[in-house]
């Protein structure tokens, strides 16, 4: 999605998002929906702050290790994509919203954030030119392009398939399923 070329009511429509059931917000004992979200892109900063959120200090073994929390992090990382909540003229900023504020969100309106960041995230490789506005336009129709083909789970399979001729891989790789010291020759060469 060329940022440059595209009208300024389509990227900002890709940045705003109605919301179904609405984020709801007690205001004088009564409670509010606030139906729009404003959602941003995010850069390091960001991930850095997600990340330190999602730390989590466990004791492994009778010592304490920091470990961070892939769901949490996935949590946190949608938050920090959310630039403003907006009902009327009423705006709850970025500055306001946290974890908790965010998970007062109904299960659909969250998946419907995360599919929606989901799409800026493809807009951004569209314009840094990893992906084709093609691709783009597919994915958002709903075209996934094939699945690549990806390596053997069992390690090495030599004689199998179209590569059946090509040599092994190197003797570090092949140590790592045989058990043979690395600096040995693969076991094709030792004769």
């Amino acid at each position: 999605m060329d940022t440059n070329s595209t009208p300024a009511a389509t990227i900002r429509d890709l940045f705003e998002l109605r919301l179904i059931d609405g984020l709801p917000v007690e205001v004088d004992g009564k409670t509010i929906r606030y139906h729009v979200v404003r959602l941003r892109e995010t850069g390091v900063a960001h991930e850095r702050i997600a990340e330190q959120q999602a730390e989590r200090v466990v004791m492994l073994n009778g010592a304490p290790r920091l470990l961070v929390s892939d769901a949490e992090f996935a949590f946190a990382m949608t938050v920090q994509h959310v630039e403003a909540f907006q009902c009327d003229s009423v705006t709850i900023p970025a500055a306001a919203i946290d974890r908790t504020l965010v998970g007062k969100l109904s299960t659909h309106d969250l998946g419907l954030i995360e599919k929606r960041i989901f799409l800026i995230t493809l807009a951004a490789e569209v314009r840094y030119g990893n992906m084709t506005q093609q691709e783009f336009d597919s994915y958002v129709n709903g075209n996934a392009p094939a699945a690549v083909a990806s390596p053997q789970p069992e390690g090495q399979t030599p004689d199998v398939g179209a590569d059946s001729h090509a040599a092994e891989s190197g003797p570090a790789l092949l140590a790592d399923f045989s058990g043979v010291d690395a600096s040995r020759k693969a076991s094709r060469d030792r004769g």
